[in-house]
């Protein structure tokens, strides 16, 4: 498919407008893209997934429906029931709750989504001990994960009423995988697109769930027209999922299933970076400030990871891997040093306390066997702040980005963006990103520490000329593979692959 390039959100919106006319435009997702504080007040939704729904959302003229999280957003979902005006990417538009209690959201998100769900989509159960699908489990699927989708299809369903238009409807992620088969016995005229964001794995490890939980994630995907995913990995692990697990017939070459009388196509559209954004964030006063920083306490040579603590994200492994390259190469212990600048993830969730709680022992065992009074081999902080995270990849030699399996990655895109130092990205084979940076980086397997060692040191080392020549063919990829392609390619093919309302 050739390339689209849009010079403006207008122009944008315009081949939207022009390709789907006539269709009222509901986008629905766990998270809004706003976060609710408790005096009431409002900020930003963080991550790239929200990011990337913003302009989704600019760019249709979509309505948002979102899940009410706690009690603040609980109360503006009683008190607005025509939506909540909020910002979006540029401009404004209208978000909607659904409202589940407390405890059903806790079901629902910290019990299913997180851990099981996400555990399940990334492989990082250990089969031989978990999980325990006991009583609890059982309950929150029925009580928790099951309600909600009811309701936030409910709301869908309230908002597409309230318009002459037929709906496009763009339901996304591993939260609401029973939302579009409600949808579609509601709407029949509706266009469902339902994007994953997060890996699709094989049909042998779906079966860690009961088949009464794991048949309707697949028949409520099916309710689509379009299911969109990241890799062309996760469209074929999808097609065999629904062979192997719902004795349903596939066509590999349409990359589509029969359902219920019905053709469902499988893409992937992997997501990307709004390139002109993110470079005005890059030459911004506030990362200049963070940049200057930086230059008073780096080293010679900077090694750097951006990520959420989450186990899929594999630190721990990458901090034993920088341990090994500082042992067998010493001559570099005082001239380089590991930046791992890390957000809390899910710290209600306790697999993710624990797992912070090991990447925290592991950083400070390395420093204290290694380290001197003048140096530290890794500097570890934990909090969050977009325009540090943004001078950080400006200023790295070599990034390393090795998650165990990962949807995408768009931590590794935006290294390749703004990086200002012929930085080298060490990239996990597993990533969704590696696909198309595959050539312009180095590859590793996540699981192993000797690999991924070798890698940094070859980073570090490499010609000048090597790395710039890498560095900036990775760039182009991010420039030609933009967020507006990322959309534009789903509304092509919505278009094309769908049944005219």
């Amino acid at each position: 498919m050739g390339r689209r390039i849009f010079n403006t959100d207008s122009s944008l919106r315009g081949y939207v407008a022009r390709t789907l006319p006539g269709r009222h435009a509901i986008l629905v997702s766990n998270r809004g893209p706003q976060d609710s504080r408790e005096d009431g007040t409002f900020k930003r939704g963080a991550g790239g997934v929200v990011t990337a729904l913003l302009t989704l959302a600019e760019a249709t003229a979509a309505d948002w429906v979102a899940c009410a999280r706690n009690d603040v957003e609980r109360k503006q979902a009683e008190s607005s029931s025509d939506g909540l005006q909020v910002r979006l990417a540029r401009g404004k538009g209208r978000l909607y709750y659904a409202a589940p209690s407390r405890e059903e959201y806790d079901r629902y998100y910290s019990v299913i989504a997180n851990p099981v769900l996400w555990f399940i989509q990334h492989y990082l159960w250990d089969l031989g001990n978990e999980p325990v699908i006991d009583d609890r489990i059982h309950q929150a699927w029925t009580d928790g994960y099951v309600r909600v989708n009811m309701l936030m299809a409910e709301k869908v369903i309230e908002l597409a009423h309230t318009s002459a238009d037929p709906p496009m409807v763009l339901v996304h992620d591993y939260q609401l995988y029973l939302v579009p088969r409600l949808l579609r016995a509601a709407l029949p005229r509706a266009l469902i697109q339902h994007f994953i964001h997060v890996p699709w794995p094989t049909p042998q490890y779906w079966k860690v769930l009961p088949k009464h939980m794991r048949d309707p994630i697949l028949e409520g995907l099916l309710g689509c027209d379009i299911i969109g995913f990241q890799s062309s990995l996760d469209v074929r692990n999808f097609l065999l999922t629904c062979e192997e697990n719902l004795g349903l017939q596939v066509d590999e070459h349409e990359r589509a299933v029969v359902s219920g009388g019905r053709v469902v196509y499988a893409r992937h559209y992997p997501i990307s970076v709004d390139v002109n954004a993110t470079m005005r964030l890059a030459t911004s006063r506030g990362v200049k400030r963070q940049e200057d920083d930086i230059a008073t306490w780096r080293p010679p040579h900077l090694i750097a990871r951006i990520d959420r603590s989450d186990p899929s994200k594999n630190i721990v492994r990458g901090f034993i891997a920088y341990e090994k390259l500082l042992r067998y190469h010493p001559e570099l212990r005082g001239q380089v040093q590991f930046w791992a600048f890390l957000q809390p993830s899910r710290q209600d969730v306790s697999a993710y306390v624990r797992y912070l709680r090991q990447i925290r022992q592991t950083a400070a065992r390395i420093n204290s066997e290694l380290g001197t009074a003048e140096w530290q081999p890794i500097r570890l902080e934990v909090a969050e702040s977009e325009r540090k995270a943004i001078a950080a990849l400006k200023n790295f030699d070599v990034l390393l980005v090795n998650p165990v399996y990962d949807g995408l990655n768009l931590v590794a895109k935006e290294g390749a963006l703004v990086n200002q130092t012929n930085g080298v990205i060490v990239l996990s084979e597993n990533a969704g990103a590696y696909e198309e940076l595959r050539g312009n980086v180095l590859s590793v397997n996540p699981f192993d520490v000797e690999a991924t060692a070798a890698a940094l040191h070859m980073g570090l080392t490499m010609a000048l000329e090597d790395r710039r020549a890498m560095n900036e063919r990775a760039r182009e990829v991010v420039r030609t593979n933009d967020i507006a392609r990322w959309i534009s390619n789903q509304v092509q093919d919505l278009r094309d692959l769908s049944t005219p309302a």
